[in-house]
C-alpha cells in the first residue's frame, strides 16, 4: 500500500506500506531495521523554530520499540537537493559493525522507497558527503 506523507508526525510500516521518497520536504527519521518501523517526524515549526527532538518525537509515536534500536537522521528533497538527501545523525562508523549494518538496511530501505543514485549520503561510512551510488548499486 503506498502512503502519502501529510501529517506532522507519523509511523510507517515500511514492510507492508510504501511511500516516495522524493517527495519528502524535510522530515526527521528514525527507523528500526529489526521491524521496519520508520518514524517520520518535523524537524522545524514554521518559524523555523526546532520543534522537538528525536527522542521526544519517538515517545509520542509510542511504537513498544527501545529508542537504541532506531537509526536516526533527516531525510528530504528541501533546500535544492533535487535527488533527496539522507543525513545519518550520529555518523555511522565502518568500525561499529552493528550500526554499520543498521545504516546499511536503512539505505536499503530508502532505495525501496524512492532514494536514486544521485541522492546524497552524509555520515555513512566515514564519510561527510558521497552519492548513494557509491555504496549502493540501483537498477535502472
Amino acid at each position: 500500500m503506498k502512503i502519502t506523507i501529510k501529517s506532522k508526525e507519523m509511523k510507517v510500516d515500511t514492510v507492508h506500506q510504501s511511500f516516495n521518497m522524493q517527495k519528502i520536504q524535510n522530515r526527521r527519521f528514525m527507523f528500526n531495521p529489526k521491524t521496519g518501523t520508520l518514524i517520520l517526524g518535523r524537524q522545524y515549526a514554521d518559524k523555523g523554530k526546532l520543534v522537538s527532538s528525536h527522542a521526544e518525537e519517538h515517545g509520542r509515536m509510542n511504537t513498544g520499540e527501545p529508542y537504541d534500536n532506531f537509526i536516526r537522521g533527516w531525510v528530504g528533497t528541501g533546500r535544492g537537493y533535487i535527488d533527496g538527501v539522507i543525513h545519518f545523525a550520529p555518523s555511522i562508523s565502518k568500525e561499529n559493525l552493528t550500526m554499520f549494518d543498521k545504516g546499511f538496511s536503512t539505505l536499503e530501505m530508502f532505495v525501496k522507497n524512492g532514494a536514486t543514485e544521485n541522492t546524497l549520503i552524509r555520515g555513512f561510512p566515514d564519510k561527510w558527503e558521497q552519492a548513494l551510488k557509491h555504496i549502493i548499486f540501483i537498477k535502472s
